[in-house]
């Protein structure tokens, strides 16, 4: 019985360090993604921050809470400690739940969401011209999505400062000239007329499968960490209680 109870230790073990180690490296990964977005991308994160309101921090932050929660979670497994590990399954319990409610809170107010970034997309091309890493940025989002202004190419026809009247910015052309904005309503035809907002929506989309796929995947995973956490308790008190 000892020996049996001993190989359903060190099975349960095992296999709550390797959900350990899964989420060790996802969080590491994002860490990893997120600094590449604020270092290597500094321009396209000036924009996104302009409109989400910091979201390029969200990767780094969700990637350090992962990140601790597993070492937290292995020292817990390595120790044997019943009060660690109760309280790494709380913890994963409540991580859990709160990713659940941002998700169906995040579903259900898409369209609002949506708004607002357009709202904040908006007042951030007013910037255009007069701060020059949101006009980098804005110019590199126009090209990159094929797209121009945030609802369509006429937005910039409402900009007052840092373009010319009824034209657009060069970045919204098709074919990139020195001057092939202006005049955007005769030469409408040489340019992106879809709003970038909407071919950043379109492209989340065409993206959805994927980003849902990770979610349930690491869901899933923080599932069987819970379930291996309990177990492990629950073997734990046994062997206490037998000796």
């Amino acid at each position: 019985m000892k020996m049996k109870s001993e190989e359903k230790l060190t099975c349960i073990k095992a296999g709550l360090l390797c959900v350990i180690l899964f989420f060790w490296v996802t969080g590491v990964a994002l860490i990893c993604l997120g600094a590449s977005v604020q270092m290597k991308l500094s321009d396209i994160s000036v924009v996104v921050t302009e409109t989400t309101s910091g979201t390029p921090m969200v990767l780094t932050i969700v990637g350090m809470v992962i990140f601790f929660l597993s070492g937290f979670g292995a020292v817990a497994a390595i120790k044997e400690s019943n009060i660690l590990i109760k309280s790494f399954t709380v913890i994963m319990f409540l991580v859990f739940v709160i990713e659940i409610i941002v998700g169906m809170s995040a579903y259900y107010n898409r369209e609002k969401l949506h708004l607002i970034v357009l709202s904040r997309f908006l007042k951030m091309l007013n910037k255009y011209g007069t701060e020059q890493p949101i006009t980098r940025g804005v110019d590199w989002v126009q090209q990159e999505f094929q797209c121009c202004g945030a609802k369509n190419f006429t937005d910039w026809f409402n900009i007052s400062s840092g373009i010319v009247q009824n034209s657009v910015p060069d970045s919204c052309c098709r074919i990139v000239q020195r001057k092939c904005g202006e005049d955007a309503l005769e030469n409408s035809e040489k340019l992106y007329q879809e709003g970038c907002v909407l071919r950043m929506r379109t492209w989340i989309s065409e993206h959805f499968e994927v980003i849902g796929a990770v979610g349930i995947g690491l869901g899933f995973t923080q599932i069987l960490g819970i379930l291996f956490s309990c177990l492990l308790v629950k073997i734990l008190q046994q062997n206490y209680v037998s000796i």
